[in-house]
């Protein structure tokens, strides 16, 4: 069977989280992230270390702040060029998540978890800045998760 290509189209940002994780895969060690939901149900996730895209769908309307979301991650270098599942549930009256990761060939998903706050602004958000940039434009909103969490010091 002939190799077929599926185009596909990053949709404009809806809505992001700073996330800080206070437990997580130890291959991942980025404890802070920038998770933007885009038109379409795609998203971008940026870090200190990787940066990967993929699709989502919420049990919530797509601009209604999420409670459980479903990701699957594309192929990319940042899973050895395969795919990952993650489910997180966000806990609106405090702020936490849960997330539920699963890799290809493994049968026990691995259990993550940390604190969720909006950024501001979402539409304004350029993914293509990288990771320092929007780290650098977002300061105010990781240090208040970083007072929520209870963490003191810039990057985690």
């Amino acid at each position: 069977m002939p190799q077929q290509t599926v185009t596909l189209t990053l949709g404009e940002p809806i809505y992001a989280q700073a996330l800080y994780y206070t437990a997580m895969f130890s291959q991942k060690p980025f404890r802070e992230a920038l998770l933007v939901y885009r038109r379409g149900g795609t998203y971008t996730i940026l870090s200190p270390g990787e940066d990967h895209h993929g699709c989502w769908v919420s049990a919530t309307a797509p601009l209604d702040p999420p409670r459980h979301v479903s990701f699957m991650s594309w192929p990319s270098a940042d899973w050895d060029h395969d795919i990952a599942a993650h489910t997180l549930t966000f806990a609106p009256d405090t702020g936490a998540f849960t997330q539920e990761l699963r890799l290809p060939g493994e049968p026990v998903p691995r259990a993550q978890h940390g604190y969720a706050v909006a950024v501001p602004s979402p539409d304004e958000i350029d993914p293509s800045l990288g990771w320092e940039a929007l780290r650098e434009r977002y300061a105010a909103t990781f240090a208040a998760l970083h007072d929520l969490v209870g963490v003191r010091g810039a990057g985690g």
